[in-house]
């Protein structure tokens, strides 16, 4: 069954998922986080229209860097669908034989050296408009 969604009904639903109390609370801290300001930076009043310039072109670039993911998510949805589609028989063998190996190592059957190892990188606070970009 398909449903055809229109422009007005989906901006309405995003608007009501925006102001939800899980997401409302966390956008002031979020975006002063992406500037690399600090509330009392902020609250200055000499300083404020700086700070709120700063604050909206890093609030544009996450939403530029979230739309980013998203667009290229959408546009390979389909692509990626047809392929597990067209393999399904195969990639069920194949998932089927990697959750075996999987539930053996988590039970400690076997030892898979590869998923015994850490590795972490130094990532900075992303601060920046580029920083608000990959945070998006």
């Amino acid at each position: 069954m398909i449903h055809d969604v229109s422009i007005p009904a989906a901006l309405i639903a995003g608007l009501v998922s925006f102001l939800s109390p899980c997401v409302l609370p966390l956008v002031p801290p979020y975006l002063v986080y992406l500037t690399g300001a600090t509330i009392e930076h902020v609250a200055n009043n000499e300083a404020a229209s700086s700070s709120r310039r700063a604050v909206m072109v890093s609030a544009v670039v996450f939403v530029l860097g979230f739309s980013t993911v998203f667009v290229a998510l959408g546009a390979s949805a389909s692509l990626i669908g047809g392929f597990i589609h067209a393999w399904s028989a195969e990639l069920s063998i194949v998932a089927g034989v990697v959750i075996i190996v999987m539930g053996l190592h988590f039970l400690g059957l076997t030892r898979i050296d590869l998923l015994m190892r850490e590795g972490r990188l130094p990532i900075p606070k992303p601060v920046g408009l580029w920083g608000a970009y990959v945070m998006g």
